[in-house]
């Protein structure tokens, strides 16, 4: 092959709608990847519950900045998944690609640069908001937690919340709790497993106001909620025996 031929060839040469597919065979493990980093984030949030009882402020400060680590990288993932997806859907629509790290770099800044100017990036999150609660929860079981907004006004409530620890369709404690990773509403396995099978498998978040469908798939094991529920009942427990302890005529 001459120089020439070898040099038009690789001119011309760009990625084939048949070979789009395999860009997203790549991102088929995304859902180990965040099951793993979803993991890591129970881990670290049982940790800095840990360190808050102890008032050990520094090292709840490494935690929170652990925390965050998890959620960049949960950002890049995602990013990384939704690049690779739409450029498999840009090959297949006849966009000729001889490169793909170019779009894939351009893609992957525009994504980053949104995620990084975002200073509120993490106050923004539900899943950080969360994280923050567990944690607050500690010391104040029986208060709402404030906003994580230290400039928000004072009439707007968003980051101001306060979660149950009881089943919303047993009202007793959560047993075994299972949260949705659609909707983030906690249930005890057992009652929720129950209604799914009696709805044949899919049934609307039993939360008022929610009008996410749950499915079998969609429910996660909650560690945190488990390490939640177990402080609380031993609370209320030492409470009771407390209180019975002065109970006297």
């Amino acid at each position: 092959m001459t120089d020439t031929s070898l040099s038009k060839l690789q001119h011309e040469f760009c990625l084939k709608p048949t070979q789009a597919d395999g860009l997203r065979i790549i991102t088929n493990d995304s859902s180990n990847v965040f099951e793993a980093i979803e993991k890591g984030q129970q881990f670290v949030t049982i940790a800095a519950m840990d360190h808050e009882e102890l008032n050990n402020k520094e090292k709840v400060a490494a935690m929170d900045a652990n925390f965050k680590e998890l959620m960049d990288l949960e950002n890049r993932v995602r990013n990384q998944t939704l690049t690779l997806n739409a450029l498999s859907d840009r090959i297949k629509a006849g966009e000729k690609i001889k490169d793909i790290m170019v779009p894939y770099k351009q893609v992957q800044k525009l994504f980053e640069d949104k995620w990084n100017d975002n200073d509120k990036r993490y106050n923004v999150s539900d899943k950080y908001s969360t994280f923050r609660q567990n944690i607050w929860n500690i010391h104040h079981p029986d208060e709402i937690m404030p906003s994580l907004d230290e400039n928000e006004d004072d009439d707007i409530v968003m980051g101001s919340t306060k979660i149950s620890l009881r089943c919303p369709l047993t009202t007793a404690w959560l047993e075994d709790p299972v949260t949705s990773n659609i909707c983030k509403h906690t249930f005890s396995r057992a009652a929720i497993i129950n209604l799914l099978r009696q709805s044949g498998g899919s049934v609307p978040c039993p939360i008022p106001g929610c009008n996410k469908q749950i499915v079998n798939l969609c429910l996660i094991a909650d560690d945190t909620m488990v390490e939640r529920v177990r402080r609380a009942r031993e609370r209320d427990e030492l409470n009771a025996s407390t209180t019975q302890f002065f109970d006297v005529d």
